[in-house]
């Protein structure tokens, strides 16, 4: 009996199902990029900032998307992980919570072991200013502060979840949205960027690190063009390694990053060179996530733990105890976008700027550091400083992000207006947190920092 399956049938058969095999791995590889996204955040708002799953799954993911809205979620309190999947489980990828790390995507099938976090750091309280009856600071109109606050937080379309002013080192104003306090841990997204170059600073003081040298990149060994990349080369995004920061585009350099690679800085180190380092500047994550690496392998080949590091440094010494660091599967924090901190705290990071380095007599931060990271990179055009965004006027008619603010002002800056404005000329600290969706963060936060600032009269003899 003659078989029916014919030479002719089965190449037919071998090439359908390698097509069928494409494009299934193709797809899953692109449905991985929102199941990622959707499992990290949702893991990191129920298990790091103590929100409602429920509200979490519902709603925090509108306005993204349609096909966002195909990739289920599925809370698993007991492991204290979180899952998420595509049509027919395609892109299937988890993330797991850990006391003191935070949540992280368990991108190559798990995490790196890390030491045991250290015990609560002792808790400082942040002074606030005394109500306007009993002496409230003179230099603050209270009316028009308020006001502004109402104003901001009444029809609420900016999507304001907390806003916080600090002058002369007192809060004067903290107001959050229904269902977020002081106590409410904030995602920091490109917030993070500034973080990290405040740790390469606390390594700096410390003669750990000195920024003009080349980055100590163990894949650039004998690469003469990616070895000569310097520190301040990373810091101020102007390496000249090939990223693309493309959010839209589902399998760019910055989605596969952070969420399909296990080693978010080691992808980054092995980008290709572009440019010649220190004559281009773009701004990159994968820059932010090759900095925390970097400086993580050189504190261990001094023995010391970076996120122990982190703490005695610069959290526990400005009172921050609920900062978290979020690390990516192999152990090193994502520089570029995942810290989570109160409000108070993110102030207090700010304030640290605003003192020069200084917290309580003690310097933390080099002599001259903020003078350094707010010095602008030739190639920004005036815009970005080292991690941090600044608000000068540019070249060819390009005008300051934030219009009616001072020039002197730099800011940590995040995805959706998260942000901490430090603001020298009143000495003032604003911190606002948000989830401005469909609409420019800059614009819909311009009026309400623009009138926070205007309610306070700069200091006398400024």
């Amino acid at each position: 009996m003659t078989s029916r399956w014919t030479p002719h049938v089965l190449l037919i058969a071998a090439l359908i199902a390698g097509v069928v095999t494409y494009f299934g791995v193709k797809a899953d590889r692109l449905v991985r990029i929102g199941a990622g996204y959707k499992a990290k955040i949702a893991c990191s708002e129920i298990f790091v900032a103590g929100r409602d799953a429920d509200e979490i799954l519902t709603s925090e993911f509108d306005g993204m998307a349609a096909a966002m809205r195909q990739v289920t979620a599925k809370v698993d309190r007991q492991a204290r992980q979180v899952r998420a999947a595509g049509p027919l489980g395609l892109g299937g990828v988890r993330a797991i919570y850990r006391d003191g790390y935070g949540c992280t995507l368990a991108n190559g099938g798990g995490v790196s072991t890390l030491p045991a976090p250290g015990g609560p750091a002792n808790m400082t309280s942040w002074e606030e200013a005394p109500p306007r009856s009993e002496g409230a600071l003179a230099r603050v109109n209270y009316a028009a502060l308020n006001a502004a606050m109402d104003d901001a937080f009444g029809e609420n379309g900016a999507h304001h979840r907390a806003v916080l002013v600090a002058v002369d080192g007192m809060i004067v104003s903290e107001r959050y949205a229904d269902g977020f306090s002081r106590e409410t841990p904030f995602l920091s997204w490109s917030m993070a960027k500034s973080v990290t170059a405040t740790l390469v600073g606390a390594a700096a003081l410390r003669g750990l690190v000195e920024v003009n040298d080349p980055a100590p990149v163990a894949e650039w060994h004998g690469d003469s063009a990616r070895s000569a990349i310097t520190w301040n080369d990373l810091l101020r995004m102007q390496s000249g390694l090939a990223f693309g920061e493309d959010y839209d585009a589902a399998r760019s350099d910055v989605n596969r990053m952070l969420f399909e690679e296990a080693d978010a800085g080691g992808f980054a180190a092995n980008m290709t060179i572009d440019h010649a380092p220190g004559e281009h500047w773009y701004y990159s994550s994968g820059t932010s996530n090759l900095i925390a690496r970097t400086l993580r392998q050189a504190l261990a080949a001094d023995g010391v733990d970076f996120y122990q590091f982190a703490r005695e440094t610069v959290f526990d010494p400005v009172g921050a105890s609920n900062v978290v660091l979020e690390p990516d599967a192999s152990g090193s924090f994502i520089g570029s976008s995942y810290v989570y901190a109160t409000a108070r705290d993110w102030a207090r990071l700010g304030q640290l700027y605003l003192q020069d380095g200084v917290w309580d007599g003690e310097r933390l931060l080099p002599e001259g550091w903020v003078d350094y990271v707010r010095r602008p990179t030739t190639a920004s055009n005036g815009q970005y400083g080292a991690q941090f965004w600044l608000n000068f006027d540019g070249g060819n008619g390009r005008v300051r992000f934030f219009e009616g603010l001072p020039e002197e002002m730099f800011y940590f800056a995040g995805h959706e207006g998260q942000y901490v404005f430090i603001i020298p000329d009143k000495r003032m600290v604003i911190v606002r947190t948000g989830l401005t969706r469909g609409r420019s963060p800059v614009e819909a936060t311009t009026p309400l920092i623009k009138a926070i600032y205007d309610a306070v009269d700069a200091p006398d003899g400024a």
